[in-house]
């Protein structure tokens, strides 16, 4: 896959997913089945944090065509969606979230994936 393509879509559905955490997380929550207290909140937006800042940095290096430093956020990126891969299906089968999981777990393997691909393909230029 190619390196622009990947990390613009990553930003873009990494963008969105913060929006919502942090401007909406009861509703983020109700989407996905669930309610919560004041705690749950905090650490939805705290997750909308988060999930803003990866999609800063990955936008903000899309355009880059130095290797060295793509590799460096396709790695990143990879290891973010990976985790979030096992977290989202643990989450689905233990019940924590609804059926709507199953499309977040969809997303976020295909941008795994597609980071996968791009280290694959492209040349080791680190050592």
């Amino acid at each position: 896959m190619r390196y622009k393509t990947i990390t613009t879509i990553a930003a873009i559905l990494s963008a969105i997913n913060a929006a919502f955490f942090l401007l909406a997380p009861a509703l983020s929550l109700s989407i996905l089945g669930r309610t919560t207290n004041m705690t749950g909140m905090m650490n939805t937006r705290i997750a909308g944090a988060v999930a803003l800042g990866l999609s800063m940095m990955t936008w903000l290096a899309r355009d880059f065509t130095i290797p060295e430093i793509q590799r460096v956020v396709a790695i990143g990126n990879l290891t973010a969606f990976g985790i979030l891969v096992f977290v989202d299906l643990h989450g689905i089968l233990t019940g924590a979230i609804n059926g709507q999981g199953w499309s977040i777990f969809l997303a976020d393997s295909f941008l795994a994936v597609g980071f996968l691909l791009f280290l694959i393909s492209s040349p080791s230029h680190i050592k």
